[in-house]
């Protein structure tokens, strides 16, 4: 008999039911790309405590963290009162198990530091109070989304089990079990369904698949075939079935050595000592069995006992009874490409199909003994198997793992957040309520509280320009009812007033109390001004509006050399193009376009891939220019570079899966967050250049990347909030690394009406088409 000394392994509560079957989850999850986490906590024991549960913790964060290397991770660990403990510096809290007022510090802490998702690993015997409950005094305190592991699943729980396992899966956002049996369980106990249970596996190490002869000499198994089972161990574990089982096998492989890995269960040590293990002893030792049986008395670490298990040929787990859900040894043993020999408790009958192992009655010597030996004997069934278990295992790598947690824990997330994005043709059909409430009879408030105008800050003319574009295409439409016309009156009114004919410019800012703050605003704000004043000469609801355009139209045309920033030069582009025969000649717009198309292509040829050094907002107004001007001017040359350069912008915008992720203003103010803010006028320049491009090269992809844009405003974003509200006309003024920023001013509103337009006409020609968007 080989005894390594008394091994101490990773002892469990002997309630736990530790791994599970190979699989991904319980049912197929569709998970649109969403927002990494930017902030999680993870909630349970953790090392050095010496538990099953603490190792799991630690190992299944490590697949988190390598699913989601982005994401900020946290460890609360429970303290039984047994340390001290000397945990790592990943440890950021610590939970005193029988302390009520920690969980609800913990709690409050969480909720201060912006955690985004709590993992809570569970089991009864770890958390303090009766059956555990003092975790639910944290659960009902948090206030984010919830994940929880649930290591043991009760087919008959005592009252207070009940009890507090009901809550818990009420205050869940999602729970995951490790076994089919597990989930059903809690579908037929406590009546909770797949909605919110997940089957995902335990976890299990990732080694390449290797021979076992490398890994033998470090155990002393050289030349041995080899047989293990590892865990704590305890008479329901079934070992003396194996070792009965051996003299059979060892006719056939007379190098057969059976290593049993593991402590006695510290609950068994604490009542009759180690009676059973020497119980064993004397077995192994009578049947003259006792030189192939090798106790491995000694705690493993995961690296060594990952060794171990790539030295075993023939995994074994003689369990005594079906009333075991999950088994992490298995889980491991098929994760590293093991055959395995197994009676039917409820997780082996789950993961030995297919080949992957042997599955033989309880108690069953005999049969153990022709499956171990023929399996042992026989290389290529033996090579066979071990393949197809390593194949099976792929889902249970950590890393595996820790992305399906993601997965559920980032759709838990959405639909708690919001809803389902909005359809697009609802989006595309909003009512004008919030338009109107922006105005006043001097014009359309810049900038709003929540909902509210904000009259501190008065009024601009950028976005009177906008609301009399977005006027003008109503009445195009034939969308323009009397009270929007009215608007438009008010709007044109500003506009009027803000021509400066002195200076040559328009004003931009205006107080409250009608005072302009400027005498003339930047070259931008005057390019916007005379692309409105085009678009209400061309597409006015009254005619007298259009007269009006056209005259104010004529006198700032006078001054559009003056201009001379890109984007003034690209909306003045816009103004001619819209105004051409209506409010400009023809040969007036050919002249003044060519000269912003030469000016757009120097800049291109001298910055390379963009216009200008750093992208800053409203970008892809810059290739629709060119685009729209190429096409006018039948050069191909300025099309296919207005295209190229949107289609380079179009990379930057798109996060993974094809998701829209507009330019955030971080990038040229020198924020600290590479994704956000992200602002709705990014979405309209975008959808706007790309139904440029669609138009000129009628290609589908055009239109599509259109649609992701506006999609955007919908919630199909990096947050999965929806930025606009089709019901009243609103839109959130930006995604922020928080969350939507709540306010909804003038521009932003503006922006999702406007670009509700585009999409309109965009359904309406693909209906005519035949395809329906």
């Amino acid at each position: 008999m080989l005894d390594i000394g008394r091994m101490q392994t990773r002892p469990e509560t002997s309630t736990r039911a530790i791994s599970s079957t190979p699989m991904l989850t319980r049912k197929s999850v569709a998970i649109p790309q969403r927002a990494a986490l930017r902030h999680a906590a993870m909630i349970g024991n953790f090392p050095p405590r010496l538990c099953g549960i603490a190792t799991f913790t630690r190992d299944i964060l490590d697949g988190l963290v390598s699913a989601s290397p982005s994401t900020k991770w946290e460890v609360v660990a429970l303290d039984d009162g047994r340390g001290p403990y000397q945990f790592p510096d990943r440890v950021t809290r610590t939970i005193a198990q029988q302390d009520a007022d920690a969980y609800l510090e913990t709690a409050d802490a969480l909720n201060r530091e912006g955690v985004e998702a709590v993992f809570i690993q569970h089991e009864f015997g770890i958390y303090g109070g009766s059956a555990g409950q003092h975790l639910l005094l944290l659960m009902r305190r948090l206030r984010m989304p919830i994940f929880v592991t649930l290591h043991t699943v009760l087919e008959n729980p005592n009252p207070d089990q009940r009890r507090v396992m009901d809550e818990i899966l009420k205050l869940a956002s999602g729970v995951a079990v490790m076994a089919e049996k597990g989930a059903d369980i809690l579908a037929r106990v406590h009546h909770v369904g797949p909605s919110k249970v997940h089957v995902i596996p335990h976890g299990a190490p990732e080694r390449p698949f290797a021979a076992t002869d490398g890994f033998k000499a470090r155990f002393g198994l050289e030349d041995a075939r080899t047989i293990m089972t590892f865990g704590l161990l305890s008479p329901n574990k079934g070992i003396e079935t194996i070792i009965r089982a051996l003299p059979r096998v060892l006719e056939r492989s007379p190098n057969a050595v059976y290593v049993v890995a593991g402590a006695t269960h510290p609950h068994l040590v604490a009542h009759e000592g180690e009676r059973y293990r020497d119980s064993l002893v004397d077995l192994a030792r009578s049947l003259g069995v006792e030189e192939h049986v090798k106790f491995l008395n000694r705690f493993l670490d995961q690296e060594e006992l990952t060794d171990l298990l790539q030295a075993t040929d023939v995994y074994a787990t003689p369990y005594l009874t079906e009333a075991q859900i999950t088994s992490g040894t298995l889980s491991y043993a098929i994760a590293l490409g093991k055959p395995v020999v197994s009676t039917p408790y409820w997780h082996a009958v789950e993961a030995l199909g297919d080949g992957v192992g042997v599955v033989v009655p309880f108690g069953d010597t005999e049969a153990f003994a022709r499956e171990l030996g023929e399996i042992l004997a026989n290389d290529l069934k033996r090579e066979t198997m071990a393949r197809r278990a390593y194949r099976a295992g792929a889902p249970s790598r950590w890393i595996n793992v820790g992305r399906s947690y993601l997965d559920v824990v980032q759709a838990v997330r959405a639909n708690q957040q919001q809803s389902a994005p909005t359809p697009l043709r609802t989006l595309a059909r909003p009512s004008l309520a919030a338009v109107r409430r922006l105005f006043d009879d001097v014009g359309m408030a810049q900038h709003a509280k929540f909902r509210v105008p904000d009259r501190q800050h008065g009024y601009c003319v950028d976005d009177n320009a906008r609301a009399l574009a977005l006027f003008a295409l109503l009445a195009r439409d034939g969308d323009q009812a009397d009270a929007e016309a009215r608007l438009a009156y008010t709007s044109a009114a500003f506009v009027n007033h803000a021509w400066n004919e002195e200076k040559g410019r328009f004003r931009n800012f205006m107080s409250y109390d009608r005072r302009w703050l400027d005498e003339g605003g930047c070259d931008d704000c005057n390019g916007r001004s005379l692309h409105a004043l085009a678009l209400m000469a061309k597409h006015a609801p009254r005619a007298d509006l259009s007269q009006w355009a056209v005259d104010l139209g004529h006198r700032v045309f006078r001054h559009i050399g003056e201009w001379t920033s890109l984007r003034a030069r690209s909306h003045v582009a816009r103004a001619l193009l819209e105004g051409e025969t209506v409010m400009i000649t023809s040969r007036e717009v050919c002249d003044a376009i060519g000269e912003t198309r030469d000016a757009l292509m120097a800049q291109l040829a001298e910055t390379g891939d963009w216009f200008e050094p750093k992208l800053a907002y409203d970008n892809a107004l810059l290739p629709e220019a060119l685009i729209r001007i190429g096409q006018r001017l039948d050069d191909r040359a300025a099309v296919d570079a207005g295209l190229q350069a949107l289609d380079w912008l179009i990379l930057r915008q798109s996060a993974s899966g094809g998701r829209f992720r507009p330019i955030p203003t971080s990038s040229f103010k020198g924020g600290d967050h590479p994704h956000f803010d992200q602002q709705p006028i990014e979405a309209l320049a975008t959808i706007d250049a790309c139904l440029a491009a669609c138009a000129v090269t009628n290609a589908d992809i055009w239109a599509d990347r259109a649609i992701a844009a506006f999609e955007w405003l919908g919630g199909e974003n990096d947050l999965a909030l929806p930025l606009a509200n089709a019901e009243d006309g609103g839109c959130f003024d930006g995604l922020t690394v928080s969350g939507a920023n709540q306010n909804q001013g003038a521009e932003s509103v503006l922006a999702y009406h406007l670009a509700s337009a585009a999409m309109r006409r965009l359904m309406e020609a693909r209906r005519v088409r035949g395809r329906e968007t």
